[in-house]
């Protein structure tokens, strides 16, 4: 399978299907046990373990079910993080940080601590997060898994909007709610990978 930019790609299955694994080689976090895995043509085998991070931290972005974002830090210094580790001076970072939590509707939010944040605020500093270094490729993990519709539609609209901009976004759920927004769907079952459902398939099964 291939991720494209411009596009965003949904992949869904019940839990337990695989579909975790696959975001996780995709965003090479884990090597698959046979077959291989391409960046850019890249085969992520050939790159030693420091350019590896190096990908992870410039070219993929996560954003993750559970937000994680830290505690302690506001939504603009939790934003910053990824920047901070790129060696980004402090202030530069601060402004894209900025820019980056604007464009995803945080912009009056910027002091709030997590805990002062709905579910649906939090997931966009996550997006924030997860765009501040531009990455070519965003992979979200259960992105509205604890959202309410209306958190579920502004979300998954910026989404959206980021594949327009040029972005490969992939999604992975278990949510048909989402299907409407996806470009393209691959759906997963027991470690099976089709562009068509699986016959008997029950894709709300969580």
């Amino acid at each position: 399978m291939e991720l494209h930019s411009g596009a965003l790609t949904l992949i869904i299955g019940p839990s337990g299907s695989g579909k975790t694994t696959l975001l996780s080689l995709l965003g090479c976090i884990i090597y698959p046990s046979y077959g291989d895995v391409f960046i850019d043509g890249t085969r992520v085998s050939d790159y030693s373990e420091k350019a590896m991070s190096q990908v992870r931290l410039n070219k993929v972005g996560f954003v993750f079910q559970n937000f994680n974002l830290i505690a302690p830090l506001n939504a603009l210094e939790n934003v910053m993080m990824p920047l901070q580790l790129q060696g980004i001076p402090e202030k530069e970072a601060r402004n894209r940080a900025r820019k980056a939590l604007e464009k995803v509707g945080m912009g009056d939010r910027l002091k709030h601590l997590s805990g002062k944040l709905s579910g649906g605020q939090q997931q966009r500093v996550a997006i924030a997060r997860a765009l501040v270094t531009n990455p070519q490729m965003l992979l979200c993990d259960e992105p509205t898994a604890s959202l309410d519709i209306r958190s579920v539609s502004i979300v998954m609209k910026e989404l959206k909007d980021l594949a327009t901009q040029g972005k490969a976004i992939a999604v992975v759920t278990h949510d048909t709610r989402l299907l409407p927004f996806a470009n393209r769907t691959i759906y997963v079952n027991d470690g099976r990978v089709s562009d068509h459902p699986f016959e008997g398939e029950d894709l709300l099964n969580n």
